[in-house]
């Protein structure tokens, strides 16, 4: 893999990236650019919660891989560093790079499924840059979860998307085989609902 940079473009190293202060920001680097985000608002972390938690137990129980929340950094194929809200790499892949839990550096590629929880300042525009970096850097499936609409897009390319309503359910498809999860129990107002 060859990086090509625009002249006057800074190229981040990981070891740049991981001595940034722990300042209230999420951080990437796209297009040599560094992008800071806010910390993310109480709804985004309750549908992060429950979908990171039935994800985790459920991998936990079958072993399939691991998943993991934003602060994971994955170097995509054009050296953009991105940190979907939760990701999932299976084990054989894992396995194939060498990749350990012990590993104390960003994922080499974007994960398998990577799943974005739209905020209101996301735009479309911004969803799309980040499905193509996940989908040219080895992504099978990305959820796109929009609290707005309560309703997921499940995306297979960036032409490959379908809307799933409020009604609907996420499905783990090949990668997580059995794994299914009712779309309107991310929505709840409560945990205890």
């Amino acid at each position: 893999m060859t990086a090509v940079t625009e002249v006057g473009k800074k190229v981040w190293t990981e070891e740049e990236l991981q001595a940034l202060p722990e300042d209230g920001y999420i951080h990437e680097v796209v297009d040599g650019e560094l992008v800071m985000g806010p910390k993310n608002n109480y709804q985004h972390e309750s549908i992060f919660g429950r979908l990171f938690d039935a994800l985790y137990s459920f991998n936990r129980t079958h072993r399939l891989g691991v998943v993991r929340g934003s602060s994971a950094g994955h170097w995509m194929i054009n050296r953009n560093c991105r940190a979907p809200d939760i990701s999932f790499i299976p084990k054989a892949r894992l396995e194939k790079l060498g990749f350990k839990p012990t590993s104390k550096k960003f994922f080499p590629g974007a994960p398998d499924l990577a799943i974005e929880i739209l905020s209101p300042n996301n735009t479309r525009q911004e969803t799309d840059s980040r499905l193509r970096d996940f989908f040219a850097s080895g992504a099978q499936i990305a959820w796109i979860i929009d609290p707005e609409t309560e309703s997921a897009e499940i995306c297979h390319s960036l032409t490959e998307r379908k809307l799933i309503g409020p009604g609907g359910e996420l499905d783990g498809e090949d990668l997580l085989p059995g794994f299914r999860y009712p779309l309107p129990n991310l929505f709840k107002e409560w945990d205890w609902e």
